[in-house]
């Protein structure tokens, strides 16, 4: 095995003394392989016949979709008994968890509909702003720290959260203390063993160091709860000093803030109707402020100077289409905790806030620092560069209307398959054609438990079964269903590996071994470890992209794949650790671009 990892021995290439190696079929592999890599196995598997890259482009996508379907197969086996993933996919055991995110978006549109008519969004504009802009309200928040006799916010974070225990169980805990409200959780982090954040709300009024004291160290199925206190306003200055997320700059393209203001607009009507009919229609209301504002000239007066730089953009058609976007978009993350940028949906404010810093903005082709940004990387960037920055700008365009898409429509069968979801008559036929026994051509038996009824014929015991053993077929609508609430989700945790990429953390690319080793012909059954490999790095975070599906794996800059990755480097380089107090992923100061 040493022999295996000698530079000397790898320098021989395909040639050398690497072939008495079986290659690894790259499907039989714990990870996902570079499209490089896959052709070099694909034509050497290929018995001398010639593919083209067209073909290996079809079988590298046919290959990346069977592997990412395997990858959610593979996690929701691992997590279909546990408490958090209960709580948000079971189909029976996630409603009191839908309840509670109604209840509260019930709540934030009320206070929405007053703030709206107040005219407190009508200054809304999601435009990126000069930095100089962002910076100049920060807080002094020092002497704030040094008072003794500083206020706090109304609400306890919970600094984490174990996936095992349930919400449930938290939330009797808390009801037990006077005040309380409501209690929020974020997602899991698989970086940190799938330990979440919470936040446990009280009502105005209440004596937050009394409740701390109260709440402080509580145990709950032998763990303890360690909280934290807030002063009011740091959260603010912590979300200045914060990096804010921004588009590429093709979001600011008439063309894509028209399809963008268009699904916003289906995104708030699939939000409403899970709402209910007897709850307001927030989407009504913020079009009626439109035209409001664009009767009494409000828009132009708080059009932004950069989009009056020619007469196209000062147009009244764009200034309206930019408004009306944007105070949809404001709507979207105020009442229904979505931020549309990031086709991220969250159960709170709270949440949402950690992980995509509000607001989300939006690039300006027509501003003078990018125009003056756009003249420099003319100068200097490279063909390749510019190909590549246009390739990452239209899977981010491609991810993007995925997430949403997801969010507006329900799935087909053709695309729940493609999207590596189960399709509940496949799933059917195959118990029937398991639990059917032919005796010869005019005797069939149900094999159902202990039922062995006898037909004459395939189809009456098909009919036999899905009738008479209601129990059994339930059984599979539920496991089908459960199965593609995960999969249809546009936010779903994907399994951590040792790489959602080759090139990418824990690849062959990035020192791993088993990497190298296996694309080098030194084949491996699945799952099995390499002898010295170590834990490769920390998995990508999870929503630093929007992404859903295929091909997904990894943050912003392996959105696409680098098909010509460095050699691999000395594993003993790389170190990690898992650190349950660092900062969610979601807090990273990291932008799209």
């Amino acid at each position: 095995i040493l022999d295996m990892m000698n530079p000397s021995m790898m320098n021989h290439g395909w040639n050398g003394p690497m072939n008495r190696y079986p290659l690894v079929d790259p499907l039989q592999l714990d990870y996902q392989v570079s499209f490089k890599q896959f052709a070099e196995y694909m034509k050497r598997t290929s018995n001398n016949q010639r593919i083209d890259d067209e073909e290996l482009q079809k079988r590298f996508a046919v290959y990346r979709e069977k592997f990412a379907a395997r990858q959610l197969t593979t996690f929701f086996n691992a997590n279909k008994e546990k408490e958090w993933f209960q709580e948000k996919y079971h189909p029976t055991l996630s409603i009191p968890r839908q309840e509670d995110v109604k209840m509260l978006r019930r709540r934030y549109l009320q206070e929405f509909l007053v703030e709206l008519e107040k005219g407190e969004f009508d200054n809304v504009n999601f435009d990126k702003k000069d930095e100089a802009d962002t910076d100049d309200n920060k807080m002094n928040v020092d002497s704030a720290a040094e008072d003794a006799n500083a206020e706090y916010e109304s609400r306890l974070v919970i600094k984490t959260v174990p996936p095992t225990i349930a919400r449930k169980k938290i939330k009797e805990m808390c009801c037990k203390v006077e005040g309380f409200d409501y209690l929020a959780l974020s997602e899991p982090s698989p970086n940190k063993k799938f330990h979440r954040v919470g936040w446990i709300q009280f009502k105005e009024g209440t004596d937050m160091k009394k409740v701390f004291e109260q709440l402080d160290g509580q145990k709950v199925d032998d763990f303890i709860f360690h909280l934290a206190m807030n002063r009011k306003d740091s959260n603010n200055a912590m979300q200045q000093n914060r990096t804010h997320r921004t588009t590429p700059d093709v979001a600011d393209t008439t063309e894509r803030l028209q399809k963008d203001l268009e699904q916003a607009k289906e995104i708030c009507i699939a939000f409403e109707t899970m709402l209910g009919e007897d709850t307001p229609e927030g989407l009504k209301a913020v079009e009626s402020r439109i035209e409001k504002m664009s009767g009494n000239g409000a828009m132009a007066d708080n059009e932004p100077a950069s989009d009056i730089v020619n007469d196209d953009k000062n147009s009244e058609e764009r200034r309206k289409l930019k408004k009306s976007l944007d105070l949809i978009i404001a709507y979207l993350r105020r009442v229904h905790m979505y931020c549309y940028y990031c086709a991220l949906e969250c159960d709170s404010l709270d949440d949402l806030n950690r992980r995509c810093c509000n607001p989300h903005y939006r690039t300006v082709l027509s501003s003078p620092a990018a125009n003056s940004t756009a003249a420099n990387n003319e100068e200097t960037t490279d063909p390749k560069q510019a190909a590549k920055t246009e390739r990452q700008t239209q899977q981010w365009l491609k991810n993007l209307d995925q997430r949403i898409s997801l969010k507006i429509h329900t799935p087909d069968d053709h695309e729940l398959s493609r999207l590596g979801g189960r399709v509940l008559q496949t799933e059917l036929d195959e118990f029937v054609k398991k639990h059917v026994l032919k005796e010869h051509e005019s005797k069939y038996k149900c094999q159902v438990g202990e039922c062995s009824k006898a037909f004459k014929g395939y189809d009456y015991v098909e009919k036999h079964i899905l009738s008479k053993h209601p129990e059994e077929t339930d059984k599979i609508k539920q496991e089908v269903d459960y199965y593609n609430n995960y999969v249809c989700d546009p936010n779903h945790i994907v399994p951590p590996s040792n790489n959602n990429n080759a090139n990418g953390p824990g690849g062959a690319a990035n020192g791993n071994p088993a990497a190298a080793a296996a694309m080098m012909g030194m084949g491996m059954p699945f799952g099995q470890p390499f002898m010295m490999h170590p834990r490769m790095g920390m998995p990508p975070a999870w929503d630093q992209i929007p992404r859903i599906g295929f091909g997904s794996g990894g943050p912003a800059g392996s959105a696409m794949m680098d098909l010509d990755g460095p050699m691999p480097r000395d594993p003993r380089q790389v170190k990690s650790y898992v650190d349950l107090d660092a900062p969610a992923e979601g807090d990273s100061n990291i932008s799209f671009f």
